[in-house]
């Protein structure tokens, strides 16, 4: 029986409605397709950051260095690299009207200083939009490493078996199924809150 539903950040409740603003960096400094994806969360800086070693500054400060960009360019490339960011405030809702009566939970492979950015920009807190909230650089082990859905599981006092988990990464889907815990593929386009719902009645 379930007891908890907990969702990833990035890609499931933050997601990007499009790569258009995305694809015109690309345009702009000649970077093949997917390229501004994988300058800013693919490098060694983006890496050591969600694990808790270094500053996300110093992710921001690689792609600086690799484009060659003065410190207006790299403000101009922030902004438009999350222009198409939104926040699912219907999940949201949602998940705070299922609070009477499951845990809930953010599990959330990000870089340092994510929690205030959660707070202070989509106003997601801890204790009030859910109960838990836990990101990989704060706890020093990331997706999917098995030791991080331990300690979720010793967080949010539930068995694997009784955990709900949503995430748009197959690899964390595999390793949370592995371990046995219930899980929803989140991909582009379903209709996550119904199938949520649809879990949570079996």
């Amino acid at each position: 029986m379930i007891k908890a539903v907990v969702l990833d950040i990035g890609g499931v409740i933050l997601r990007t409605r499009d790569r258009s603003c995305r694809e015109q960096l690309e345009r702009k400094y000649n970077l093949p397709a997917g390229g501004a994806d994988e300058l800013v969360f693919n490098s060694r800086a983006a890496k050591a950051s969600t694990i808790g070693l270094v500053e996300n500054n110093a992710v921001w400060d690689n792609v600086k260095n690799y484009l060659s960009l003065s410190d207006q360019q790299l403000s101009e490339f922030k902004e438009l690299f999350w222009k198409n960011d939104i926040v699912d405030y219907d999940l949201i809702r949602y998940i705070q009207t299922i609070r009477p009566h499951f845990k809930t939970a953010l599990l959330s492979n990000a870089w340092k200083n994510f929690r205030c950015i959660l707070s202070n920009v989509h106003h997601i807190d801890e204790g009030h939009t859910v109960d838990h909230i836990l990101i990989s650089s704060e706890l020093g082990l990331a997706k999917p490493d098995p030791a991080i859905y331990q300690i979720l599981s010793d967080t949010i006092a539930c068995e694997f078996k009784e955990i709900l988990f949503v995430d748009d990464f197959k690899e964390n889907i595999k390793e949370a199924k592995f371990l046995g815990i219930n899980t929803i593929h989140y991909q582009q386009g379903i209709d996550l809150i119904k199938e949520i719902k649809l879990k949570l009645k079996m």
